[in-house]
Parts: C-alpha cells; structure tokens; sequence
C-alpha cells in the first residue's frame, strides 16, 4: 500500500551581516547623545569599542607627559589629550596623547571635524598594561594612516620607544624607524620633519 508523504518545505536561510559603522554615523551618534560624551568609546574596524579603566600609574605619567610636551610645543602645534583621531572610515581611536595642528583649520573654520592624520604631529600612548596592543594592533594602524611619528610610554620597563618614517607594505602599516630611549637621554620633539625641540626622559618617568 502506498503511503503519501507531505513534502517538507526548505528551511529559509537567514542571511546575516555584522553592521560596520563609520565615523560620519559614528559622529552623529555622539553629537546626538546616543554615545555619552563622558564615556571612552572609540572606533575600531568598524565597530564600537570602550577604553579600560586607567591605573593609578598611567594617570601620573599621563600628567608628566602632558607638562613635558605641553611646554615645549611651537604655537602652531596643540596637545590634545585623549581626543577622537580619524584614521580612516572605519577607525578612530582615542590615542592617550596627539600633537595636533592648531590654526584656522581645526580650531574655527571647522569646528565640526575630527582631526585626520594630516593635522596629526604625533601619537603618544602611556602603556601600563596595553603595551602589546599599543605595539602591534596600534602601531599598525598608526603607520598605515602615515602618522609622521608614534611614541609608546613603556612604565613597567622604564623606556620610551620613539617610531618614525611610516610606510605601508602589501597593505599593513610599518615604522621604518625605531628608537628606544631611557633615563638620562632624551626625546626627540619632531613635527613635520623637523625637530622643535627635545624632551627629558626623566620628565616623562622619573
């Protein structure tokens, strides 16, 4: 005896894709409020990260480093703490330090934009316990967006690794030049390929 059978339907497949923001969406979540402006969130790849809590360490270099610079910058150069850098579309991370051209540009003409990597002198992060990231993930992005020059604040090992002449290699990021400085030496202040001045080591990590 035949028995009927009900053919089973397919199962419908649920096509899925994670969202990527960029920073123009980025930009009006923040200004909007969607993004607490007191809250340390960035952009990385496309998506929304939160900064960690800082120690008690990274907080005082972070002071000794914004006295060092601050007071050794030409009048046409800015240190902004902890500010929104775009890098490109889908990054902007919130670097502990950036050395960035004032003027009409940025300062008033338009007040609305985030800096790009043309009004960046410097990168500078304190690394107290994000030393990797700050050497690998970080550094690579740096270079890729040709910042001119990146420094790493090393506390635990009581050294500051100054990198220089970026250039991208089958699409990565490198720093051609590397140097790391140490008690009693001091640090090279370069912007836009010149140096402005010096800074003691033993300003930044006593």
């Amino acid at each position: 005896m035949a028995i009927a059978t009900e053919a089973q339907a397919p199962r419908a497949q649920t096509a899925r894709a994670p969202f990527d923001l960029t920073i123009d969406v980025f930009s009006r979540m923040v200004e909007s409020g969607l993004i607490p402006q007191d809250r340390r969130v960035f952009l990385h790849d496309g998506r929304l990260y939160e900064k960690m809590a800082k120690t008690s360490a990274h907080g005082s270099v972070g002071a000794a480093v914004n006295r060092a610079v601050t007071r050794r910058l030409p009048e046409d150069w800015s240190l902004w703490p902890e500010a929104t850098v775009v890098l490109d579309p889908v990054n902007a991370p919130l670097p502990d330090f950036a050395v960035i051209r004032s003027g009409d540009l940025l300062g008033r003409a338009a007040p609305e934009r985030y800096p790009g990597p043309g009004d960046v002198g410097l990168v500078i992060e304190v690394a107290v316990t994000s030393l990797r990231d700050d050497l690998t993930t970080a550094l690579e992005q740096y270079a890729r967006a040709l910042i001119p020059v990146y420094w790493v604040v090393d506390v635990t090992g009581r050294r500051i690794l100054v990198h220089a002449d970026p250039r991208v290699v089958d699409g990565r990021g490198e720093y051609v030049r590397v140097e790391i400085h140490g008690p009693g030496q001091s640090l090279p202040l370069a912007l836009d390929g010149r140096e402005a001045d010096r800074v003691p080591f033993d300003e930044i990590l006593r």
